[in-house]
C-alpha cells in the first residue's frame, strides 16, 4: 500500500498536482508566486449527498501550517446532458452542492471555477471508472516492514466488470478513550481569595474566611469518550492482484501497537474509490514526489499533470485533479485485548504522566499541610489549576502528609473530554 503525508511545498489542504506541463525544480519559486497557485480538491462520487469542492492557495514551507482558502468564487459542475449543479461556500471553508446528487455511471462531468477576481478555470470532461466493492475488511497483528510491531487494516476489493483494479483509499477512524484517573467527584470553587467579614454595625473584626473548595459529583460523563479523525495520506492500491477483478490485501492502514487510540475499543471506516487510468496515473506521481521532504533542494526535474486548466489566462497556474469516481465503503470494529490479550495497554495519549499525583496548596491553613516541594508539591495553587482547568480530583491527601488538602492529576487524565466527546457515536457497536 502507498501511502504518505502530505508534504509538497505547495500542497497544503490535501492538495494535489498540476495541470500544465510544470517541471518542479528551484527555478519555479523564482517564476511562479506560490501563493497566486490556485488548489483545486474535488471528487465527485456515486453517493446521494451535497457533493463538495475545497479551494485553496498554494503555501511555501515558511507558512506550511496556514491554508489560504479561496473565497467568493463561483463553481458549478456540468453534465453532458446540460444538467448544472451549482455550488456555494460555507463556514467551513468549503464549497458544497446546492442540492444532494449522485454522479452517473456513464455520464461525463465538467468542473467550472470562476475566482471572485474573474479568473476562470474549467476541468475535462470525465467519467467514472465504473464500480467496486469491498469484499472484506479485517485487521491483523503484523512486524511492518520498518520493524514495528502492531496493526495493520486490510481490505479486499473486487470491480465486477474488470476493467480497473486502481483504487484511492480514505477512512476516518474513531477510538474509546477512558481516562484513566477518573473519579465520581470534581471541584466547585467556594472562595478564590481572603476575605474578611466585619460587624457592619460596629466596624468590628469578626473572621478571615480563607480560600476554599469542595467536591461535588461531576454533572456530565467524563470517564468515557470517542474521538474521531480523518486521514490525511495519499493511500493507493498496492495489494496481490488474484485476477483481472479481484485484488487482495490492501493496506489501508498501520497503527503501532504502543498508539494510544488502540487501547480500548477501535473502529475505521475505509472509504474505496475507483480511479481511471489517468487519476490512477496522477496520485502515483503526486505519491513519488511527495517521498521527498526537500522538494525544491533535492528532488528531479519531474512532471505532474492534472486536468484543470485556466481558460482565461494560460499563464494562472492550478494544481488539481477533478475526478468523478464510485465509492464504497465498510466499517471495522476490535478490539485491544482480541489482539494483545493479557497485555499492557499502550501508554496513554501525549506521554501524559498519570501516575504521578500531586497537592497544591490551596492557601487555606486551616486545611492545607505543611509546606512542601517533594513529589506531591506544586508551584501553584490549587484554585489557580482548578481555574485553568489543567487538573482534576484524584483523591484527598491527608492533611500532614503533602501542603496540600488534595491529590490532583492531570486533566486528561481525569477528564476524557479533554481528549475526546462524551457523545456516543450513532455508529458504535460494543
Amino acid at each position: 500500500m502507498k501511502k504518505t503525508n502530505y508534504i509538497i511545498l505547495i500542497i497544503l489542504s490535501c492538495c494535489l498536482g498540476c495541470v500544465e506541463e510544470i517541471f518542479v525544480d528551484t527555478q519555479l519559486q523564482a517564476e511562479v508566486a506560490i501563493e497566486n497557485i490556485l488548489i483545486v480538491e474535488a471528487t465527485i462520487t456515486n453517493e446521494l449527498i451535497n457533493q463538495e469542492v475545497i479551494l485553496s492557495r498554494g503555501s511555501n514551507f515558511a507558512n506550511d501550517s496556514i491554508v489560504i482558502y479561496e473565497q467568493n468564487a463561483t463553481v458549478s459542475v456540468v453534465d453532458d446532458l446540460g444538467a448544472t449543479f451549482s455550488f456555494n461556500s460555507t463556514s467551513d471553508n468549503l464549497y458544497l452542492s446546492a442540492e444532494p446528487f449522485a454522479a452517473q455511471n456513464g455520464r461525463s462531468y465538467k468542473l467550472f471555477i470562476t475566482t471572485s477576481d474573474g479568473e476562470e478555470y474549467e476541468s475535462e470532461s470525465v467519467v467514472s471508472a465504473g464500480v467496486s466493492s469491498i469484499d472484506n475488511i479485517y485487521a491483523e497483528r503484523i512486524i511492518s516492514d520498518n520493524e514495528v510491531e502492531g496493526m495493520a487494516i486490510f481490505v479486499d476489493s473486487s470491480n465486477p466488470e474488470g476493467n480497473f483494479n486502481n483504487y484511492r483509499y480514505t477512512y476516518e477512524e474513531t477510538y474509546k478513550i477512558i481516562a484513566p484517573n477518573w473519579t465520581s467527584r470534581e471541584f466547585e470553587v467556594i472562595r478564590e481569595e481572603i476575605e474578611f467579614t466585619i460587624d457592619e454595625d460596629t466596624g468590628e473584626f469578626l473572621e478571615i474566611l480563607y480560600p476554599d473548595v469542595r467536591l461535588v459529583p461531576r454533572d456530565q460523563e467524563e470517564q468515557v469518550c470517542f474521538n474521531t479523525v480523518l486521514s490525511n495520506e495519499i493511500i493507493l492500491s498496492e495489494g496481490l492482484l488474484l485476477n483481472s477483478s479481484r485484488t487482495d490485501r490492501n493496506q489501508v492502514r498501520f497503527i503501532n501497537r504502543n498508539n494510544p487510540i488502540l487501547s480500548h475499543r477501535y473502529s475505521i471506516l475505509v472509504k474505496q474509490f475507483v480511479q481511471s487510468p489517468n487519476a490512477a496515473n496522477f496520485y502515483n506521481t503526486l505519491f513519488q514526489f511527495s517521498q521527498n521532504e526537500n522538494l525544491f533542494s533535492e528532488i528531479q526535474p519531474g512532471l505532474i499533470e492534472g486536468n484543470i486548466k485556466s481558460i482565461s489566462n494560460s499563464d494562472n497556474l492550478v494544481i488539481g485533479y477533478f475526478e468523478v469516481a464510485s465509492v464504497t465503503e465498510r466499517r471495522l470494529f476490535f478490539d485491544y485485548a482480541d489482539f494483545f490479550p493479557d497485555e499492557a495497554l499502550p501508554p496513554y495519549f501525549d506521554d501524559l504522566n498519570c501516575e504521578r499525583l500531586f497537592a497544591p496548596p490551596l492557601g487555606n491553613p486551616l486545611r492545607d499541610g505543611p509546606f512542601s516541594m517533594d513529589e506531591c508539591g506544586a508551584p501553584r495553587p490549587l484554585i489557580d489549576y482548578i481555574n485553568a482547568e489543567e487538573i482534576e480530583f484524584a483523591l484527598s491527601s491527608g492533611q500532614g502528609l503533602c501542603e496540600g488538602p488534595y491529590f490532583v492529576t492531570l486533566r486528561p487524565c481525569g477528564d476524557c473530554t479533554a481528549l475526546g466527546t462524551n457523545k456516543i457515536p450513532e455508529f458504535w457497536v460494543e
